[in-house]
């Protein structure tokens, strides 16, 4: 009768288990959590990228808000300073003419023109108060026929000045709505030609 011999592969176990030719375990049954860190490691630095993109609009938001701000800001200090500036210009010229003017319904307005300044300054003082609809206008009018607002209040005082004048034939100061009009209302209250006469002070012309 034959006998058939069974050979035993060193790969083979009684226990079932694959081993290596060597003997030792077989590492296949680790591989799917090896497979399982990779997927997370990439799900994690997937949503961190995404948090990243999200934060990153926010950032920008902000800093051209600031910068916004900022621009605003200054081009109202410089508005406020150029201001002030003209009207020192007008007042404080070795040449400076001014005239003051009582407003008709109380007041004062200086008047101030420099030619080597090239500028005209305006000041109202003492003004009384107005109701929050109205407001106190300065004007300057051009030989063109073309006006420009100095300055403006509700009451309180105000000084402010404009340049090149050169070109500027009258100043007029009218109570206007709040919402300010194109052109000055015809019932003023002064109206001044330029130039200014020297170290004077005239009531106020008569509007219509």
């Amino acid at each position: 009768m034959p006998v058939f011999l069974r050979v035993l592969n060193y790969a083979d176990d009684l226990s079932g288990e694959s081993k290596t030719m060597n003997g030792s375990h077989s590492q296949h049954h680790d591989e799917p959590q090896d497979e399982d860190l990779g997927l997370d490691l990439v799900s994690h630095v997937a949503s961190s990228s995404r948090a990243e993109r999200k934060s990153r609009p926010r950032r920008w938001i902000f800093a051209v808000v600031g910068v916004v701000i900022i621009a605003i800001l200054a081009l109202v200090i410089v508005s406020l300073l150029n201001g002030g500036t003209k009207a020192s210009k007008a007042s404080k010229a070795s040449d400076a003419v001014t005239e003051v003017v009582d407003l008709k319904s109380g007041g004062h307005a200086s008047l101030s023109s420099s030619k080597s300044e090239n500028a005209i300054g305006v000041e109202l003082t003492s003004l009384p108060q107005l109701e929050e609809s109205e407001q106190y206008v300065a004007w300057a009018i051009h030989e063109s026929g073309s006006v420009t607002v100095i300055t403006k209040t509700n009451g309180e005082d105000a000084s402010a000045g404009y340049s090149p004048a050169d070109d500027i034939i009258a100043i007029h100061i009218t109570v206007e709505s709040s919402n300010t009009p194109a052109a000055p209302s015809e019932d003023t209250e002064a109206s001044v030609d330029l130039p200014l006469n020297k170290d004077s002070s005239a009531e106020p012309s008569q509007g219509s």
